[in-house]
């Protein structure tokens, strides 16, 4: 019996039953489902038992009752984001970890492994989320390997005064998530929480430090406007290669040139809060009629429409149906109208609004 989460593929005894794995490779292969007269002509019932028991430990859950073996399927994604001198691209469609009751304990394991096993890449936290552990789990038991994933986390800012103070602060995050290295580590907030610019520029620095230690692999901020980006390279030579802020159809004009601006410098933008928070979940009359005529969820709309600016995505959800929806995007597009429709309308009530900064984005 062998279980590769890397294809998301079961086989049973490939070289002894090569008939059951000639019958049902193709199948597996093409991340489909097996029947049950597939398996059950081929296989015995101790068989299928072995295959059932493989599943769960892979964590995968039967849909439906008439199928007795399915592969954890991966949704085919959009194209991942080149990150400057990243040695790997950037997945465009993340799993955010912020900020909703099913972020922390036994739910977020479950659904950051969900999201693994749907082929999702990119797990999205923060210090101040306190999860680290959790996801650490998570990522343990999903058995993907390290080379294809991408981990995000965020300092949290204003517990750190020095670049020492950072450098410790990352190493406290290697070791919640057993982790040698993280992809990515931000800045989680500037001068919209309290960081001055001359902490801000000494934060900086111990990401640089932390970088050069090999540590983390790319830096960024999160919640900085171009003043403040521009600063930080002004003072240590060194450009955020991510900005990750606020950004949905409803954000004011600053934010949009900040994005466009990020995008001239080569810096990389993640949206956060494009679905509205929990008290809003992606609803909204607009954003409903065009789910309606496109066969999609309010919440692939909203995504779409960000990927369609050239912007990465870190939406949360709990149930693998949702996280499912949430990663395929690749087929749906948005027409100039629809784009328009968004963009002219009023801002679905209750739609969160973060307001992470003093001015310059999102406030």
């Amino acid at each position: 019996l062998q279980v590769r989460p890397d294809l998301r593929v079961i086989t049973l005894g490939m070289r002894r039953h090569s008939a059951l794995h000639a019958a049902v490779a193709p199948d597996l292969a093409a991340g489909g489902v097996v029947s049950r007269k597939e398996v059950s002509e081929h296989g015995s019932p101790r068989r299928l038992l072995l295959l059932a028991m493989a599943l769960m430990t892979a964590g995968f859950v039967p849909v439906q009752r008439e199928i007795a073996a399915i592969v954890g399927t991966t949704v085919r994604q959009p194209a991942p984001i080149p990150v400057r001198s990243s040695p790997k691209p950037m997945p465009a469609v993340g799993f955010g970890t912020c900020c909703r009751p099913t972020a922390k304990g036994e739910p977020l394991i479950e659904s950051a492994k969900a999201y693994l096993a749907s082929g999702g890449r990119l797990i999205d936290t923060a210090q101040i989320y306190q999860n680290h552990r959790d996801l650490a789990v998570a990522i343990r038991e999903a058995g993907v390997p390290r080379d294809e994933l991408w981990v995000t986390s965020k300092v949290k800012v204003y517990v750190v005064s020095t670049s020492q103070d950072v450098v410790r602060q990352v190493d406290k995050s290697l070791k919640e998530l057993s982790l040698d290295y993280l992809d990515l580590m931000l800045l989680h907030g500037g001068d919209g929480w309290g960081i001055g610019p001359e902490r801000d520029v000494a934060l900086w620095m111990g990401l640089i430090e932390a970088k050069k230690a090999g540590k983390v692999q790319n830096i960024g901020v999160s919640n900085h406007n171009r003043q403040e980006i521009e600063r930080l390279e002004k003072e240590t030579g060194e450009l955020p290669a991510v900005n990750q802020l606020e950004f949905h159809p409803w954000v004011p004009a600053e934010t949009f040139e900040l994005v466009r601006w990020c995008q001239s410098r080569g810096i990389v933008v993640t949206a956060y809060g494009s679905l509205g928070g929990a008290k809003n979940s992606a609803r909204g009359e607009v954003v409903a009629q065009i789910a309606a005529r496109r066969g999609v969820t309010t919440a692939q709309v909203l995504l779409r429409w960000a990927l369609d600016q050239g912007v990465a995505v870190i939406p949360g959800a709990t149930s693998a149906q949702h996280i499912r929806e949430d990663l395929d995007l690749e087929s749906l597009r948005l027409s100039p109208e629809d784009i328009r429709l968004l963009e002219s309308a009023t801002i679905p009530e209750d739609f969160t609004r973060w307001r992470n900064c003093k001015s310059g984005c999102a406030f």
